[in-house]
């Protein structure tokens, strides 16, 4: 008798309680929401090939960019060599925007390398044609060195296959498409690593250094749009 007395003294139901809860959660994914737009990456009409490197983050930073194309009705692809493809991020993204987030996943078809030759294979082989399929002009190329940095196969040999690669890169950029490239830190700086970084930063017409600083992640533009920079706390990059 005792706990039933004690409950009845709750000053609202359990249903004004999770009603609470609801809005609280709400306003919570609101200020993420918002918080989270100083983040985006923005498409500009020529960007063709778009670079973001120099910190792990930006593997979730092109989540964010990915979904919102497809939020503004455009159909990704999304290649992930680094195995960083996260559905929930995406959920929580499209139910920020009031969408379903089945209906958001269902217009980002992923495909996932392995090994170095997967890679290659994905972007020569494969890409023009699934962008075709799927009436894309976006892809996002995740984690693009991951599986180069392979130690078990020889220098001539990823370097022919990356090479094979960014030759596929330059067609289908020449051809309209967009591709986002997501390049984190290499483990270890070699040569070889060193050599297929500078190409691609070379090739890119746009390219974003991401970076941290007191907890602020940076992104700062280079090449021709150099000087331009944002930021967003590490902390709503986290959030899933």
């Amino acid at each position: 008798m005792r706990a039933v007395a004690e409950t009845t003294r709750l000053p609202f139901s359990d249903r004004q309680h999770r009603a609470s809860m609801s809005r609280a959660e709400g306003e919570a994914v609101r200020d993420w929401f918002l918080a989270l737009r100083h983040a985006q990456v923005s498409f500009h009409p020529n960007d063709r090939l778009l670079l973001l490197y120099g910190h792990p983050l930006v593997f979730r930073l092109g989540l964010f960019a990915a979904t919102e194309r497809v939020l503004a009705g455009e159909p990704v692809l999304y290649l992930d060599g680094a195995n960083t493809f996260d559905p929930f991020v995406i959920g929580r993204l499209a139910r920020a925007h009031r969408q379903q987030p089945r209906k958001v996943l269902t217009m980002i078809h992923v495909a996932r390398a392995f090994t170095c030759h997967q890679m290659e294979r994905l972007v020569s082989d494969c890409l023009a044609s699934a962008l075709d399929r799927y009436q894309a002009r976006i892809a996002v190329l995740s984690g693009l060195f991951e599986t180069f940095y392979d130690q078990a196969v020889p220098e001539q040999e990823t370097l022919r296959l990356f090479g094979r690669m960014m030759e596929s890169v330059k067609r289908l950029t020449q051809q309209g498409s967009t591709l986002l490239c997501l390049c984190p830190p290499a483990p270890v700086l070699t040569r070889t690593s060193r050599r297929c970084l500078d190409q691609l930063h070379g090739q890119a017409d746009r390219v974003i250094r991401v970076h941290e600083e007191q907890g602020l992640v940076r992104l700062e533009e280079e090449g021709r749009q150099a000087g331009q920079s944002w930021e967003v706390a590490r902390s709503v990059l986290e959030q899933r």
